[in-house]
């Protein structure tokens, strides 16, 4: 086996230059898996607990315009009941607020399944990536390495001259 190398510094430039892609992919990983927590601590805990409290907030609501609803269709004014339109209004605007709410809950809940799956999935994935970055790159570097080294020796070598010359 021959090999026509030209450039011993090209091979140790690829060498720092795939030191350095695996640190930056490292920290790339590192970043990602930083994100996916996040956002699972974020579907988890923080919109579930947001949009219970607006569910809670929206249930006084109705709760409060179908008691103003009420008093106003009692109320008779010179023998006459009134419209109470606004009332009806807000009455239908907050239940339409409440099911808003619960269908956020519900879409939220199922949105992290999903999330829950998907960032399993990721984590999966990236393995084989982080697997490379650990072993088989400084494998590699290794290699790097030691050929630069062997090849800085069999160029200091003298060559052999041939005798009469």
């Amino acid at each position: 086996m021959s090999a026509n190398v030209r450039d011993i510094d090209a091979i140790r430039a690829f060498r720092a230059a795939l030191i350095i892609f695996a640190e930056d992919a490292e920290t790339a990983i590192q970043l990602m898996l930083m994100e996916a927590q996040k956002t699972l601590g974020w579907i988890d805990h923080d919109a579930p607990f947001y949009w219970k409290t607006q569910t809670r907030k929206a249930y006084d609501q109705v709760a409060s315009s179908r008691v103003s609803y009420e008093n106003c269709r009692m109320r008779t004014v010179a023998g006459h009941r009134s419209t109470c339109i606004e009332e009806k209004q807000a009455f239908e605007k907050a239940k339409r607020r409440l099911q808003h709410c619960l269908d956020q809950t519900e879409l939220v809940r199922k949105w992290a399944n999903t999330l829950r799956h998907e960032t399993d999935e990721f984590r999966g994935r990236l393995a084989g990536l982080q697997k490379l970055l650990s072993a088989d790159i400084p494998k590699a570097i290794a290699l790097l390495e030691k050929t630069t080294s062997l090849l800085e020796s069999y160029a200091e070598m003298t060559r052999p001259t041939r005798e009469g010359e």
